[in-house]
C-alpha cells in the first residue's frame, strides 16, 4: 500500500470537512485540518429589514456559506419571505449552494459552478436577463474584496453591500497549528483563502518556520496572489474549492501550471 502523505490544510470548520477527510484518504492523503478563522456576526437588525422587503431587490448575492449563515441568523428562526424565490439569486460554490437550498427554505441560487467572485460576477453579466432598476443585496464581510462589487457597477448593475460578519485569526491557532506540525510526512500545505495566508503567515514568521520544506496549495488566484506576496513559492493551484479539484492539483500539479502560465500569457496580451 502506498505511503500517506500528509496534507495541512487550513481551512475554517464547515459541514464539508468530512467529505474532504473521506476522499482526501481514498486517494492516500492523511488530511489534519487547521482552523485558522474565526467569525463574529453584526449588523443582523439591519439585515433583517433588508431582508423584508424583497421587492427592493433584484436578488440576493451569497459570497461564503457565512453569509448564508448571517441571513438565518437575522431571520431569527422566521422563514424568509417568498418572494426572494422569484427573484435572481446567486452564490460561489456547491457548499454555499447548497447550505442556501438546506437552511432557506429551498432558496435556489444560480452560479454554483463558478468558485471565485470575479467568475461569479462574470457570470451574472453574462447570462442575467433582469432589468438593472434595483440593487443586488450583498451580505458580505469587514475582508470582502471589491472584485465582484466594481465588475458588476462597471457592467451597470447596483449592489447594497451589507457587512454581516468580522473574520479574524482563530484564538486556538498556535494550539491546532503546533499539533499538526508535529505530524509525520508533511508533504502539502493547502491554503483555502487570502486572510487564511496572513493568519498563518504571522505564526510561521513568530515561529521561524521555513515554508521552504513543504509544497504550498492555493485554493484559487486570490489565494496564490496572497501566498506571493509574501515571497511565498505556490506549488500548485486549486480552480475551485472543491476536495475534487484539490486531489486533482494534488495528483497533477503539472495541470495547474499550464493553466496559470496560459492565464498569464492572455493578461500579457491584453
Amino acid at each position: 500500500m502506498s505511503r500517506q502523505r500528509t496534507v495541512i490544510i487550513f481551512k475554517s470548520e464547515s459541514e464539508s470537512t468530512d467529505v474532504y477527510a473521506e476522499e482526501l484518504h481514498r486517494h492516500y492523503f492523511n488530511p489534519i485540518f487547521v482552523p485558522t478563522l474565526s467569525f463574529g456576526f453584526k449588523n443582523l437588525d439591519k439585515l433583517n429589514a433588508k431582508l423584508q422587503h424583497p421587492d427592493d431587490y433584484s436578488g440576493l448575492i451569497f459570497t461564503s456559506p457565512r453569509c448564508v449563515e448571517a441571513v438565518c441568523k437575522a431571520l431569527k428562526n422566521n422563514e424568509l419571505p417568498g418572494a426572494w424565490k422569484m427573484l435572481h439569486n446567486y452564490a460561489v460554490g456547491e457548499v454555499t449552494h447548497n447550505l442556501a437550498m438546506s437552511d432557506l427554505q429551498q432558496l435556489f441560487t444560480h452560479g454554483k459552478q463558478t468558485g471565485t467572485a470575479r467568475s461569479l460576477a462574470e457570470f451574472i453579466i453574462e447570462t442575467f436577463d433582469g432589468g438593472k432598476d434595483l440593487p443586488f443585496l450583498l451580505p458580505c464581510s469587514n475582508l470582502a474584496q471589491d472584485t465582484l462589487n466594481l465588475k458588476l457597477h462597471e457592467a451597470g448593475f447596483r449592489v447594497d453591500a451589507c457587512e454581516v460578519y468580522e473574520t479574524k485569526c482563530s484564538a486556538d491557532l498556535a494550539e491546532h497549528m503546533a499539533r499538526a506540525l508535529s505530524s509525520e510526512n508533511i508533504e502539502y500545505m493547502a491554503f483555502f483563502s487570502p486572510s487564511g495566508v496572513n493568519c498563518t503567515y504571522e505564526y510561521f514568521k513568530a515561529n521561524n518556520i521555513l515554508l521552504d520544506n513543504y509544497r504550498l496549495v492555493a485554493i484559487g488566484p486570490s489565494t496564490r496572489r496572497a501566498l506571493e506576496s509574501k515571497n511565498l513559492k505556490v506549488h500548485c493551484t486549486a480552480e475551485r474549492p472543491t476536495v475534487e479539484h484539490l486531489i486533482k492539483v494534488l495528483i497533477n500539479p503539472e495541470d495547474s501550471r499550464e493553466r496559470l502560465l496560459k492565464e498569464s500569457q492572455v493578461a500579457l496580451e491584453e
